[in-house]
């Protein structure tokens, strides 16, 4: 017997979640503070991630000369945070998982602002016009 799908997707959401928290919890609180003090690792991730991923979604947008729904989708993904996905990948490659949580955590609070400015930058000049239809 099959699941519904809504089970399936709940289930799912409430395995990441585990996930995500399983690996939170093995960084000492002490790391993160100190990580919080790495001005340099944390603004080279911040302006990787705010300025120069959106400025790359924008080329492949306009070099590929992308519809609407497609270049939209592009701009919001390039103009996203980055997500736990990048802690899981540190944890298995033994990397810095106390930077990469950091990260993820300063880059979804400043997302609030920089991604409706990344899409308020790029969205006209992907486009040329003042609306985006998308449907």
């Amino acid at each position: 017997m099959a699941l519904p799908a809504y089970a399936t997707e709940i289930l799912g959401h409430i395995l990441l979640f585990f996930l995500v928290f399983g690996m939170s919890a093995t960084v000492d609180l002490n790391r993160i503070l100190k990580q919080l003090r790495n001005k340099r690792a944390l603004g080279m991730g911040v302006f990787l991630q705010f300025v120069i991923l959106p400025f790359l979604g924008f080329l492949t947008v306009k070099m590929l000369a992308m519809n609407n729904a497609m270049g939209m989708t592009l701009l919001v993904v390039t103009s996203s945070p980055g997500g736990s996905f990048s802690n899981w990948w540190c944890s298995i490659f033994n990397a810095d998982l106390a930077l990469s949580v950091t990260m993820t955590a300063i880059s979804t609070i400043l997302a609030v602002v920089m991604l409706p400015l990344n899409l308020y930058i790029y969205t006209p000049l992907a486009f040329n016009d003042d609306q985006v239809d998308v449907m």
